[in-house]
């Protein structure tokens, strides 16, 4: 999958992570993960994550660390102190709680991106996405959603929407890609174009943008409580 066929006005420059300390069952998730790894490493962009050393986490900051890209790791002095998921790559910041973690790596990021995981995964994605409806934080989120594993959370999301549970303008805080440059290319445009009406479908295909026009006009609604 190619990147964007257009330069996009804005860089991201430090993502934070949330990703599984296994390494599932599907080889095709270690494998994506490396590229990721490698992907964040050429477009020279920082990592923050929550500390440790195994499992997809693991693979993306160790791929990061040991070819000399900046790496701090955020992780609760409870974990820390018994090495539960084994040492911590680069910077090590010791917080309170999970609370704190991502309390911590959201005022150093500029975007998250979202690994396959579990529980604790999940706890973090919609840890950031109350924060970002209660005004708390605005970095885009993106799930690197390897061989669709987050289709069904996917379709959750939509149901809540259509039942009425949950605002469309929260769901859309959420970007996904089954590729790592595209998923990387969407969180920039995010970045650079927070505000409806404009889709970064439109924004590859440069006959279908007037980008002049959008920065002059657009404006961002930041309502996206639940209903």
């Amino acid at each position: 999958m190619e990147g964007t066929s257009r330069t996009l006005p804005y860089t991201i420059r430090f993502v934070g992570l949330l990703g599984s300390h296994s390494l599932g069952r599907n080889p095709k998730f270690m494998a994506t993960t490396v590229d990721l790894g490698r992907e964040l490493l050429r477009r020279k962009i920082k990592l923050a994550y929550g500390g440790g050393s195994v499992g997809l986490q693991g693979a993306v900051v160790s791929t990061v660390f040991t070819n000399g890209g900046l790496v701090r790791g955020f992780i609760p002095g409870y974990i820390a102190t018994r090495w539960v998921y084994g040492p911590t790559y680069g910077v090590e910041h010791t917080v309170s709680s999970n609370y704190y973690k991502y309390f911590e790596m959201n005022h150093a990021v500029e975007a998250f991106i979202v690994l396959l995981g579990g529980v604790g995964t999940i706890e973090g994605l919609f840890t950031l996405i109350m924060w970002a409806c209660e005004g708390l934080q605005n970095r885009p989120m993106g799930l690197l959603n390897i061989d669709g594993y987050f289709n069904n959370l996917l379709k959750f999301l939509d149901d809540a929407v259509r039942q009425n549970f949950m605002a469309s303008s929260q769901r859309k805080l959420f970007i996904s890609s089954f590729f790592v440059d595209e998923v990387l290319d969407k969180l920039e445009f995010a970045k650079a174009f927070p505000g409806p009406g404009v889709s970064y479908d439109d924004f590859v295909n440069p006959g279908r943008l007037d980008l002049e026009l959008h920065l002059q006009h657009s404006s961002y609604d930041p309502s996206c409580m639940l209903k």
